[in-house]
């Protein structure tokens, strides 16, 4: 039988009271169900930038003394050094007795206190770190997400821009270049230049040789087997650094494990109409990690306590991870101020009170369940792919799903990351996809927004989406406000208005010859500028279904346009939709697990008000059990009504999901 795995980060500082407060800990891990302590060491408050030789001793010492004692009770110890190049300067600046040399941003600014991947001091100091603090004897060692070029504030944007980096930039492309020209063409407008993946590629090798160095002082220096842990961050900026996931993880694995933390949550409260970002990035870096990878997400609150992050979300961010098969709980609840645990109120029955949701989660839901539904496929090199057009920040290269996901998910329909027989491609992610993968997906059915509509017309697609394109123009040019129902078959009367009067600008098509129009996008006067839902069945066998208008602008959704795309969806699949589709209500965020096991449906409320849920669920399978999970309490049974709404049935269940609830259920086939 499964259970939940809770894996404590905790620091404990270096005081006379260290034996006090270990025990202390300890009391605490064994009373609510703690199986690992992860303890952190010079993180946050206590930390003023990379460690002296004084420093290191002392934090040597205090690690020691606790892992000592938590072991002793048959508490597991694993390690989280808070920093290896340093998150961020905050005033902080290099040890006197170390000579770093530090960060460059892409324009020239020099961090006080981060320092460069490629520097050869700070190389030799991080690995001598590991290698002794790994011969203590942990079962994870993790390496921190500022283990990446990106967001070292104040840094503009980050850094890597170092003499160091440049000069082995230099031997690849046998030449003799600066900081500004080497930006100046990785940004370059179009087509992306030759440079721009060379770089990333320098990027990438120095972070591969340190990461390497760093697991091969832990090998050799761990009593036992230790396992390399690795946090990230966001997968769209890692792409602009040319991480290569498998790789970094292939060289961070020993004895055939390793161990990801991935980030999914924000530190902080957030609406639950925002849980789809968390949906979201469980669900991509699955795909960015080897089979083998043991996972712990990462359950924040920073700054900590319930006026930061309510029990409730964390409750909610905790049941998510479970439902992808976490393997534990990687758990940031206390500050890292340094008080007692026994002085920090409230973690303990937060635990406690989760514990039997989430263990029913763990025997119901396993790592080798995936996402099913509307593929939104998304590569790791794309920003060495996506053309830029304005060319002045380094985050002009993000390639971002997010929009995609909030799309779908926000009315009623399911998502994947992966390619599937219907495909949604939204914004620059239309440039990274090579012409034979575009086509592949044609002849099946793909949906697409104004921009993604816009760019695979310049590369040369029109005849195969159904629309030519025309102009872009600006809220200030015209005076667009009302989209306007013009098909009956979108599932909505024909006049019905809805609102695009808050769009930023407004890409306009000319439909071709075969194009059906459902929608226009008109101004006060009613003057028609141009289509704004058009569906086309292509030479290729597929159907392509555009949403010229932006779709994700604040404002835009509501229940016309949950029918209309849901309808959209349908056409795209020839009317035999594979998976349960959510017919009511904003928010109701449908995943829908398949795996040898069965398939499950997971909906996730958003929205504030407590609903009920109306399922349109596929003509082969059937609800067999569902059950009701409200935060912090006890899962409970539910039932599915059968009901009818003209003659389209669907199911509904019996109780109200709160906000932040799941409701989840099972199938069977016919």
């Amino acid at each position: 039988m499964e259970k939940v795995k809770y894996h404590l980060r905790f620091q404990i500082i270096p005081n006379k009271n260290v034996k006090a407060d270990t025990r202390a800990l300890l009391e605490f891990c064994l009373k609510h169900r703690i199986e690992e302590v992860v303890l952190f060491f010079a993180g946050e408050e206590w930390n003023n930038g990379l460690l002296s030789k004084k420093e290191e001793d002392m934090w040597f010492e205090t690690v020691r003394t606790a892992k000592e004692l938590l072991e002793e009770k048959g508490i597991k110890v694993s390690l989280n050094p808070w920093m290896t190049v340093l998150p961020a300067d905050r005033g902080r600046r290099f040890p006197p007795d170390r000579r770093f040399k530090p960060m460059v941003s892409p324009y020239g600014e020099k961090s006080k206190a981060t320092a460069s991947f490629a520097d050869k001091n700070w190389q030799e100091y991080i690995y001598n770190l590991y290698a002794r603090f790994s011969s203590l004897g942990f079962r994870v060692i993790w390496i921190e997400d500022d283990f990446r070029y990106h967001n070292h504030s104040p840094l503009t944007w980050g850094g890597g821009f170092e003499k160091e980096i440049i000069e082995r930039f230099n031997k690849k492309i046998r030449k003799e270049v600066n900081r500004e020209e080497i930006l100046k063409n990785v940004l370059k407008p179009g087509s992306p230049h030759p440079w721009r993946g060379k770089w990333m590629e320098v990027w990438r090798e120095v972070q591969l040789e340190v990461a390497s160095k760093i697991t091969e002082a832990v090998k050799k220096n761990a009593k036992e087997t230790t396992c390399m842990g690795l946090m990230s961050s966001h997968p769209s900026f890692h792409s602009i650094e040319g991480r290569r996931w498998y790789d970094l993880f292939n060289i961070l694995t020993i004895e055939n494990k390793v161990v990801h933390r991935p980030h999914f949550a924000p530190y902080c409260e957030c609406l639950g109409k925002d849980k789809v970002y968390s949906i979201m990035m469980l669900s991509i870096q699955k795909k960015l990690r080897p089979a083998y990878c043991e996972v712990e997400p990462e359950i924040e609150n920073f700054s900590f306590t319930t006026w930061n992050k309510s029990d409730t979300q964390t409750w909610t961010d905790m049941a998510l991870a479970m439902f992808f098969g976490s393997d534990a709980l990687l758990l940031n609840l206390f500050p890292f101020v340094g008080n007692r645990v026994d002085e920090e109120k409230g973690i303990g029955e937060l635990l406690d009170r989760s514990y039997k949701s989430l263990s029913w989660i763990s025997n119901k839901f396993s790592k080798e369940a995936n996402l099913f539904g509307v593929g939104i496929p998304w590569k790791e090199d794309a920003a060495e792919r996506v053309k830029t057009e304005k060319g002045t920040s380094l985050d002009g290269l993000v390639v971002d799903p997010l929009p995609g996901w909030k799309f779908l998910l926000s009315l009623g329909i399911p998502a994947s990351p992966d390619r599937q027989k219907v495909n949604l491609i939204f914004g620059n992610n239309a440039w990274t996809f090579e012409e034979d993968e575009i086509k592949e997906m044609l002849k099946g059915g793909m949906l697409l927004d104004g921009e993604s509509a816009r760019i695979l017309c310049k590369r040369g697609f029109e005849k195969y989406i159904g629309v030519k394109y025309l102009k872009t123009v600006s809220r200030e040019e015209s005076t667009y406000s009302l989209e306007v129902v013009k098909n009956r078959k979108s599932g909505v009367r024909e006049g019905i208005y809805n609102t695009v009067n808050l769009l930023p600008e407004f890409n306009i098509f000319i439909p071709l010859e075969d194009t059906i129009i459902w929608t226009e996008v008109i101004t006060p006067e009613k003057k028609i500028l141009g289509p704004g839902i058009t569906l086309y069945q292509n030479s290729l066998g597929g159907r392509v279904a555009v949403v010229t208008y932006e779709p994700i602008f604040y404002g835009g959704f509501n229940f016309y346009r949950q029918i209309v795309v849901q309808n959209i969806i349908k056409y795209l699949y020839k009317e035999n939709i594979p998976f349960p589709m959510i017919l009511n209500g904003p928010y109701l965020f449908p995943m829908f697990f398949h795996s040898e096991d069965g398939d499950k449906l997971v909906v996730l409320n958003g929205h504030t008000d407590s609903m009920n849920v109306k399922i349109e669920i596929p003509w082969n399978k059937v609800p067999s059990t569902t059950t009701f999970l409200q935060p912090l309490k006890n899962p409970y049974d539910d039932k599915l009504l059968k009901e009818k709404d003209g003659k389209k049935c669907f199911y509904k269940n019996s109780l109200l999901l709160p906000y932040m609830g799941y409701l989840v259920v099972e199938f069977k086939e016919k």
